[in-house]
């Protein structure tokens, strides 16, 4: 008998989409994966980096989720002007996931206590672009029974 089953990854990854493409509106195009089309000035890319089983009982679980967000800015010389919109980006996504500590996904559930653990500025030093890194990161119930 098959087991049944509701794609997480994909309920996670579309709402925290839905949630930076309602805040940036088509100012800040967002890709899910490694690929970002040639061309783009600036990007948020988000990759799924990983789930830890929190919490088992016989009711379901608690895992918590991982997704690596790159903002990319492609210049190569970030002056003072480019660096004052790059730190304010930074805030603004900082303080959007803040608001968002909690989301409900397609399915009725819950993504909670969704957060950015960890902020590299200037993350890629070796490429000719400038790339703001995070671990974005949140807990979700599932295999409720």
């Amino acid at each position: 008998m098959p087991v049944t089953f509701q794609n997480n990854w994909k309920n996670i990854m579309d709402k925290l989409e839905s949630v930076f493409e309602t805040e940036f509106k088509n100012t800040l195009p967002i890709y899910k994966g490694y690929k970002i089309p040639t061309g783009i000035n600036q990007a948020l890319q988000m990759i799924p980096l990983e789930s830890n089983l929190e919490d088992q009982h016989t009711l379901g679980e608690t895992r918590e989720y991982v997704v690596n967000l790159r903002f990319i800015f492609n210049e190569i010389n970030v002056n003072e002007t480019a660096l004052d919109h790059i730190l304010r980006q930074v805030e603004r996504i900082r303080a959007l996931v803040h608001d968002n500590i909690s989301m409900t996904l397609s399915d009725s559930t819950r993504a909670f206590n969704c957060r950015l653990e960890t902020e590299i500025l200037d993350a890629d030093e070796d490429s000719d672009i400038y790339v703001v890194l995070w671990e974005w990161k949140c807990l979700h119930q599932q295999n409720l029974s």
